[in-house]
């Protein structure tokens, strides 16, 4: 059987300075993010996996490496799992581009293509690619945009129908089952329903 937890990497120093960065350096998780991916790996121990999927931008994979010290996974890296490539926007500041009135929201539409950022399709596609490579029970930590759209593929949802759809640090999203589907979206507590898929 295939089924996925994905989990967002912890909270960032980029994250609390409201830095866009798709750079592998220079990030590193906050005290408070170590928390908050202890907090989630406290739940996945003693769960069964075929191992750990990682980005290898350094929030991620620092996040898959706390995740591995309490479950006993290894960790293998997939430049697929990377944050989406920001293009004109990396290394800015997200407020210089949201919507007024929208604050805290995504970037979206015209402004994303204005922005040279990666494609919506070329996002989820590149991440369903990595799940067709490692078939069987993964965890995935990866990032808030390729979490939103792989969740969005599997509900149908266009890039513009997911506009509210919040990620947040080290929460988990459980994509499983045949047909494969979304299970949970953006969860901090897995249910016992979802930790029998990987028990």
């Amino acid at each position: 059987m295939k089924a996925y937890i994905f989990i967002r990497h912890g909270e960032s120093d980029i994250n609390v300075a409201k830095l866009l960065s798709d750079d592998t350096e220079n990030n590193s998780l906050t005290d408070q993010g170590k928390k908050q991916v202890e907090r989630t790996a406290m739940q996945l121990r003693g769960l069964k996996f075929d191992g750990i999927v990682s980005s290898p931008i350094k929030r991620a994979y620092d996040t898959a490496t706390i995740i591995s010290n309490y479950t006993g996974l290894s960790i293998k890296i997939d430049d697929r799992l990377r944050e989406v490539y920001l293009g004109k926007a990396n290394g800015h500041r997200i407020t210089e581009f949201q919507d007024e009135l929208y604050p805290n929201s995504h970037i979206t539409g015209k402004m994303r293509d204005n922005l040279e950022m990666e494609p919506w399709e070329h996002l989820w596609k590149r991440v369903k690619g990595c799940m067709d490579d490692n078939r069987g029970r993964y965890i995935f930590v990866s990032h808030s945009d390729p979490i939103r759209a792989i969740a969005s593929y599997y509900l149908g949802f266009s890039e513009a129908d997911s506009f509210g759809m919040a990620i947040k640090n080290a929460s988990m999203t459980v994509i499983g089952k045949e047909p494969l589907r979304v299970l949970c979206l953006g969860a901090i507590n897995l249910d016992d329903k979802i930790k029998s898929i990987f028990s």
